[in-house]
């Protein structure tokens, strides 16, 4: 009640300030209920919020301003703007007392399902980040899917651990709260500390993790190396974003009793996930964890360099369709035309990931890997060309590349 109250006395504001379907509002805040209260008052005033990491360089999280072309920018009393952020861009403390006054009711929506609920910038090849853009039905159609999939209800928390710039958090905050369950929010400053997590995890008893591998790979390491269970509420270990070691999924089941553990892929560019495999038992042989079958309303399509199908076992380009699939990037046509593409058999949108794979015969996909120059830092995407284009923009530097 006290969350949502909050989310629509800034709601009501942000509409007042002429916020409108399409409006994006950016959010700027370390992690916190802030970070709650501040995406759910954008799309209650019927904005989309567009995350803004605010230990990002100033000059990142001045592009991002300005290239989103932002109605306003919410923070808290704490954090320590930057003098250099665009004048025309209103900043909104959403921990300020003044909301207090305002009208907490519930407002009536004036958004559509088709219309944007958030922009979630990734790393470009040419030097400039590109922002994703999702639509309300897109990002329901994945949480849904996975809150009735894996029986998450009212008695669920999860440890929210994710930054709000990444679309994990769009699970984390939107899956739980429209299950009635209950969001764990760990200090800025224990973001990293495994210690920390294992004591929240106890403390408020923690059911579902979702992060990439690395976070649980710590979080194992801790446990292990202080004999200690990752608690007896814990039934849902999802990992996602980065390759699985294949030997982790049986280091968490020896420390947690009755999880499941499932292997989660897809790209930012359809709505957080796409395919799922709950992980059972690890053939010792394999060399990576299988990828897993599409999930609800969603395809995942295996084609050669011609754009035809490829048979079962034979390596193709992996394309992603169905009704996660992002609009598009924010202004930028060229970039959405190379990436978002029509199959010439069945006349579908895909998505061109960029990732190879291929079919097994149980229906199962196999990730490959990259067909370009892409990496994962910790899950997150970066293109290599934007590290070369930021050092080739030094004065001493005349060529670069980033391997």
């Amino acid at each position: 009640r006290e969350l949502f109250r909050r989310a629509n006395q800034l709601g009501r504001h942000l509409r007042r300030m002429g916020v409108t379907p399409g409006e994006r509002v950016a959010v700027a805040l370390a992690k916190g209920w802030e970070q709650v209260v501040a995406v759910l008052g954008v799309l209650h005033a019927g904005g989309a919020y567009l995350a803004v990491d605010p230990d990002l360089p100033e000059e990142r999280q001045v592009y991002l301003l300005e290239h989103g072309e932002v109605t306003a920018a919410l923070t808290s009393n704490g954090e320590a703007l930057s003098a250099r952020w665009p004048e025309n861009v209103p900043v909104l403390a959403v921990d300020r007392e003044g909301w207090e006054g305002a009208e907490g009711e519930p407002l009536a929506p004036v958004q559509s399902p088709s219309d944007l609920a958030y922009i979630v910038y990734t790393s470009g090849s040419t030097g400039q980040p590109k922002g994703v853009m999702i639509r309300h039905e897109a990002a329901w159609n994945t949480i849904a899917d996975m809150n009735e999939r894996f029986a998450i209800g009212p008695d669920d928390a999860v440890l929210a651990l994710s930054a709000l710039h990444f679309d994990l958090s769009v699970y984390d905050i939107f899956g739980m709260l429209v299950a009635g369950g209950t969001i764990v929010l760990p200090e800025p400053e224990a973001s990293r500390d495994p210690r920390r997590w294992l004591e929240l995890m106890q403390a408020h008893g923690v059911t579902l993790w979702n992060s990439v591998p690395a976070l649980m790979a710590m979080l194992v390491e801790q446990a292990a190396g202080e004999k200690e269970a990752l608690n007896l509420a814990l039934r849902q270990v999802w990992l996602s974003g980065d390759w699985i070691p294949v030997t982790l999924p049986e280091r968490i089941k020896e420390l947690a009793e009755d999880v499941t553990v499932v292997s989660l892929g897809g790209a930012t560019e359809a709505s957080i996930w796409s395919v799922a495999y709950p992980i059972e038992e690890v053939d010792p042989a394999w060399e990576s964890i299988p990828y897993g079958k599409p999930l609800a309303n969603q395809t995942f399509r295996v084609l050669n360099e011609r754009m035809e199908p490829c048979p079962v076992w034979v390596p193709g380009q992996l394309y992603i369709g169905g009704a996660g699939l992002a609009d598009g990037y924010w202004k930028d046509e060229e970039k959405t035309a190379a990436s978002f593409v029509t199959a010439p058999d069945t006349g579908e949108r895909l998505y061109r990931t960029g990732d190879l794979g291929r079919y097994l015969p149980d229906g199962n996909l196999e990730f490959l890997g990259r067909e370009d120059f892409q990496v994962k830092v910790r899950g997150y995407r970066i293109e290599l060309g934007e590290i070369e284009a930021a050092l080739i923009r030094h004065p001493a530097v005349k060529q670069a590349v980033a391997v």
